[in-house]
């Protein structure tokens, strides 16, 4: 059994996006367009109510630029339609498991290391389930547990796509946020062509006991 490695599948989403350039950066408006509630809520001060509310239209963006970055990274040609394909179980899930992180960081204590233990978790589990569920057609807790088994499966592909979210955080930061649009189509493809990867050696695995 053929094992891809880890560079080459960071390459690979990276020559998708550039195959697919003018179509990603339309994606990656379409996220932060998502995204302009939470950062007027968070500017505002706004009650946690609001915030959490604020969570979800970039939640619901996530699983739409999720099916996107899918048919990227399998070729398929990605339509701008796809956007629109979202998965609300999954992305209240994911608004739910982010409001409670940030409410728990904000009491300090106990729950603040809880909450920082749950952040941990979501920063490995949630980019392959978005990409799983859009590849495997699994919806909510489904494609919840497909992410969670990928990531127990191959741990350490999970803590770098972590490290490189890192540094796009920092490309983004450094750009005064111009990279923005490039950054999060670019992470999903990449996530999009190690879940491909990973789900092949599963399956052969799989077919191999049979």
């Amino acid at each position: 059994m053929r094992t891809a490695t880890l560079p080459w599948l960071v390459k690979s989403g990276v020559q998708a996006c550039w195959h697919e350039l003018p179509r990603c950066l339309a994606a990656g408006v379409f996220g932060l367009a998502a995204a302009v509630p939470l950062l007027v809520a968070i500017l505002a001060a706004a009650p946690t109510w609001m915030l959490a509310a604020a969570t979800v239209p970039i939640a619901l963006a996530l699983t739409g630029l999720a099916r996107f970055a899918a048919a990227l990274a399998c070729g398929d040609g990605p339509r701008l339609a796809m956007l629109r394909q979202v998965d609300p179980a999954l992305a209240l899930l994911l608004a739910a498991g982010v409001s409670l992180a940030g409410f728990g960081l904000a009491s300090g204590g106990a729950a603040a290391l809880a909450a920082t233990l749950g952040a941990a978790g979501l920063l490995l589990v949630f980019p392959y389930s978005l990409v799983y569920g859009a590849l495997r057609g699994r919806y909510g807790l489904q494609a919840l547990r497909g992410g969670a088994i990928l990531v127990a499966y191959r741990p350490s592909w999970a803590f770098t796509l972590v490290g490189l979210g890192w540094l796009g955080g920092f490309a983004v930061a450094a750009s005064t946020g111009v990279l923005a649009v490039v950054v999060l189509p670019l992470l999903l493809a990449i996530t999009a062509t190690q879940t491909l990867a990973l789900l092949g050696e599963i399956d052969e695995l799989q077919g191999s006991r049979q």
